[in-house]
């Protein structure tokens, strides 16, 4: 066994995380030596108890490392080691890094000079919170840097950050709780496909880990270790993304947050973070001016106005429209139009791309 496929064992055995890890290659002096101790060597290493012991002792009658890396072969996952190109620089500087990361994707495709920015929220995101992260990502292009959006694949702001990205052939980056094979073929899952069109999917988790909870905090860290900063867009009281915020800090990342409502619970937690000492985030220069990065300046802000090819009952519902969702029953009482003529003409609208739906028969400007 040579040492990348030791420290791949090492990584699959249960009970062992990286900081385990590490303090057993520290004791043994590399990953080989480690299956090469006694029982009683190893209970010498803090944390290691009898379970941990016995895993590493009949390692080879319990796991195959030749299955695993067949496995992740004919996934077409590539796994890699601390000291190998393709692992993420920042990840490599952090306390604890991952002793081995899985990677779907072409990670050598990302631009070393790219800025990493990971975006985290709720899962339960408001439009509000839409429209944020889609503000943020249309700043970046118009920036004409290079960017890296780091997140979680969750639902909600993670998702809208990754597939906002790739529609934007912005690089993204999605870090996962479990194994990458928990949602192979990429294909059949919407959100990793679209993740894949422009970026990667990474895991420090071996094949066939399910998505335990425990597994979560783990995977935060990575997404604030492999970022330059973290920008919180939204997030309740006892959001998940403040953990991430939390390694961040630790991290010594420097922490965004996009103000909201004082009345919305799921700007609780971003509001909480700026009173901490978090930087508001209005806009990706709010980003960009932090750092010793040359953004293009900001556009001239033109005024809002109705996407080309509206007929006149269109414009008048445009015109009773904001950025705030309405129900069909307020524009059709403020446009002074039947609801069933309206209904027709909010399709059209939407297929134009001047509107867009937001359940509940609520629509609000798309543009």
């Amino acid at each position: 066994m040579d040492e990348k496929s030791a420290l791949i064992g090492l990584n699959m055995v249960p009970g062992l995380g990286s900081v385990r890890i590490k303090r057993l290659i520290t004791r043994f002096g590399s990953a080989k030596n480690v299956f090469k101790g006694t029982p009683n060597e190893l209970k010498t290493v803090d944390g290691i108890g009898p379970e941990i012991t016995r895993s590493i002792i009949y390692f080879d009658e319990i796991y195959s490392v030749e299955a695993e890396l067949e496995n992740a072969r004919k996934k077409n996952i590539s796994i890699f080691t601390a000291d190998e190109a393709e692992y993420p620089a920042n990840l490599k500087k952090i306390f604890d890094p991952p002793s081995v990361l899985y990677v779907a994707g072409d990670i050598s495709s990302l631009a070393p000079s790219a800025f990493n920015l990971g975006i985290v929220g709720t899962r339960m995101s408001s439009d509000y919170g839409w429209q944020a992260v889609n503000k943020i990502l249309d700043g970046i292009i118009s920036t004409k840097l290079s960017f890296n959006i780091v997140s979680g694949m969750a639902r909600g702001i993670d998702t809208i950050a990754h597939t906002g990205a790739a529609a934007r052939s912005i690089f993204t980056t999605a870090v996962l709780g479990f194994g990458l094979d928990y949602i192979w073929p990429f294909v059949k899952n919407y959100t990793a496909n679209k993740i894949l069109s422009c970026g990667v999917i990474v895991s420090e988790f071996p094949m066939g880990m399910p998505p335990l909870k425990q597994n979560f905090p783990r995977r935060n860290r990575v997404i604030s270790g492999i970022s330059d900063a973290l920008l919180v867009v939204e997030a309740g009281e006892r959001s998940g993304a403040l953990i991430t915020a939390d390694c961040a800090l630790e991290q010594g990342r420097d922490i965004f947050a996009v103000p909201g409502s004082i009345v919305s619970p799921k700007s609780e937690g971003t509001n909480w973070l700026i009173k901490q000492g978090a930087k508001p985030a209005t806009s990706i220069y709010d980003i960009t001016d932090e750092y010793s990065v040359i953004a293009a300046p900001p556009p001239e802000k033109k005024p809002a106005g109705p996407p080309p090819g509206l007929d006149d009952d269109e414009m008048k519902i445009y015109s009773v429209l904001s950025n705030e969702k309405k129900h069909i029953d307020n524009i059709a009482i403020e446009s002074n139009m039947e609801v069933v003529k309206l209904a027709g003409k909010l399709t059209m609208m939407e297929l134009k791309g001047a509107v867009r739906q937001t359940g509940g028969k609520c629509f609000i400007r798309a543009l």
